[in-house]
């Protein structure tokens, strides 16, 4: 009976999660399609999380009142509706699909309660010492999510267009809903009592007030916070074709050559910039400190300018000494994403001593594959690594491992500059991730009262909600400013987290927690 209700909410989540895996490698460069810039970008990735922050500690009392599966096939239900939204805000342009793709992230926000009510459906049909085995098949789930999300989302939407991968996903949870209708039983036991009600804070206030859960929380909201972080800018940190004040190394020579106008390409450049903007350059040229004042301006008008299928004609396209990846197509893009990396390399090559090249560009379907990898790497260290390493060095050793191993990642991506060092970094991190979760989870849950399960693990989610929903505007903030800081400043994060985590739960945990922790570990092979 345990074995199967695993097995059925594995394919539970594990669905689920192939729809979130296809949006979310689009949902950045989404946003950034309709206009959406810098902390505009992270409040959209972010609504969903902040929808369930309210939520998820509701959805989790519920199901210890009601149960876990109804609480499971609505939030199923109105993961569909919510991406059949996705797909139709592809359909517009400018603020109303801006508009649209809101609305279906926070819809979203609103009726998922997966993760919450699954780990406590996994809660209800372990034992303790198999607890932390149950927590890593989400983890399992996640990740291979996350390889069939993204591969499904750059294969519908080459195939079918931007729509496709939304429609895709809304199907996949219908089909998600109707196996859970006929085949998901009801795991919460007649006789495993109820968790007192509680307003929300005071739940709140109840469950970090356990022992040793509080700081377990915390502990999981900052790498939370961290991926987070992460996935809300990979898209843009390899995938979009916007410039940012970094890439103009030379302002004064940029401004210079704008100013003496002498060839053709810094002509029709100069005749499409704003005039109050080109008189401020023209006045900078013989101050270089001036020049470099008005970095982030010239950077938002270039932006705004590589949608424009008007920046080069033919005769100065011809004038620029451009690499092969740059050579202008036999019909030019009028609009989208393929317009602007053709505009971006162009004035690259246009002025190869201003404006550095971009080291790292894939498009979207390359980009899932990146995600793809992730996910890769996550579902073979969850499915077939995890139990063994808890075994070896137990839980809060393996926290304190894997919170090291995330911050040495991200140092290494926010620097890569070629495919391979990108892939390493990526490894890193996917391994780090694989191995933070399901201990923590499983520590949170052992430390937990039995009838308090799915209020525990709910506040616990809230909390990772709470790093979803600060993480990306904090992210995509820093990212316009400068594309690798938050990736520095999340390894430090992590690499404190780890160091706490080395502190409280390995070098001061007592000696008997300690022994439940190994002896819960000791199944896990």
């Amino acid at each position: 009976m345990k074995k199967a209700s695993l097995l059925v909410i594995f394919l539970t989540v594990f669905i689920d999660l192939i729809g979130f895996g296809i949006v979310l490698p689009l949902l950045p460069r989404y946003s950034e399609r309709f206009g959406a810039q810098g902390f505009e970008i992270g409040l959209i990735i972010g609504s969903f999380s902040l929808m369930q922050l309210f939520l998820a500690p509701m959805w989790g009392r519920l199901s210890d009142r009601i149960g876990r599966r109804p609480v499971l096939l609505l939030s199923v239900a109105g993961s569909a509706v919510s991406y059949a939204m996705f797909a139709v805000a592809a359909l517009f342009s400018g603020k109303v699909g801006l508009g649209i793709l809101v609305a279906s992230r926070i819809f979203a926000g609103a009726c998922g309660a997966n993760l919450s009510v699954a780990s406590a459906y996994i809660a209800d049909v372990t034992t303790a010492e198999n607890r932390s085995k149950g927590m890593a098949l989400i983890g399992v789930a996640f990740g291979l999510g996350f390889i069939l999300g993204p591969v499904l989302s750059a294969l519908s939407a080459s195939a079918w267009g931007l729509a496709a991968p939304g429609w895709v996903a809304a199907a996949l949870c219908m089909a998600n809903f109707i196996l859970g209708w006929f085949i998901l039983r009801e795991s919460l036991r007649p006789d495993s009592g109820h968790a007192a009600q509680r307003p929300n804070l005071a739940q709140w206030g109840h469950t970090l007030g356990l022992p040793r859960v509080g700081l377990l929380v915390g502990i999981y909201f900052l790498s939370t916070f961290c991926f987070a972080c992460f996935e809300s800018t990979l898209p843009l940190f390899v995938g979009s074709s916007s410039l940012h004040s970094h890439d103009l190394t030379d302002p004064s020579g940029f401004a210079t050559e704008l100013k003496l106008a002498q060839d053709p390409v810094a002509r029709q450049l100069r005749s499409q910039m704003p005039k109050d903007l080109l008189q401020e350059l023209d006045a900078a040229t013989t101050d270089p400190a001036k020049a470099r004042a008005l970095r982030r301006p010239i950077v938002n008008a270039l932006n705004r300018l590589l949608r424009s299928p008007a920046l080069f004609d033919a005769a100065s396209r011809a004038g620029i000494p451009h690499r092969p990846e740059a050579q202008a197509p036999a019909s030019i893009p009028q609009h989208g994403e393929a317009l602007a990396r053709l505009n971006r390399l162009l004035l690259e090559d246009a002025f190869p001593n201003a404006i550095e090249r971009q080291r790292l560009y894939f498009d979207e379907r390359h980009l899932g594959y990146l995600f793809a990898f992730v996910g890769l790497v996550t579902a073979f260290i969850q499915g077939g690594v995890i139990g063994r390493l808890v075994k070896r060095f137990g839980e809060a050793q393996l926290i304190f491992g894997s919170l090291v191993l995330i911050a040495v990642s991200l140092v290494v991506i926010s620097d890569a500059a070629r495919l391979w060092s990108l892939l390493v970094g990526l490894a890193v991190f996917a391994t780090g991730s694989a191995t933070n979760r399901a201990p923590t989870m499983g520590l949170i849950s052992l430390n937990s009262p039995a009838a308090e399960q799915g209020a525990t693990l709910g506040v616990a989610q809230s909390a990772g909600t709470l790093a979803r929903v600060m993480g990306p505007p904090f992210a995509t903030t820093l990212f316009a400013w400068h594309p690798p800081l938050p990736y520095l400043i999340c390894a430090a994060i992590a690499l404190g987290t780890g160091l706490l985590a080395w502190w409280f739960l390995c070098r001061r945990s007592p000696p008997v927690t300690l022994a439940l922790d190994q002896n819960a570990a000791s199944s896990l092979i």
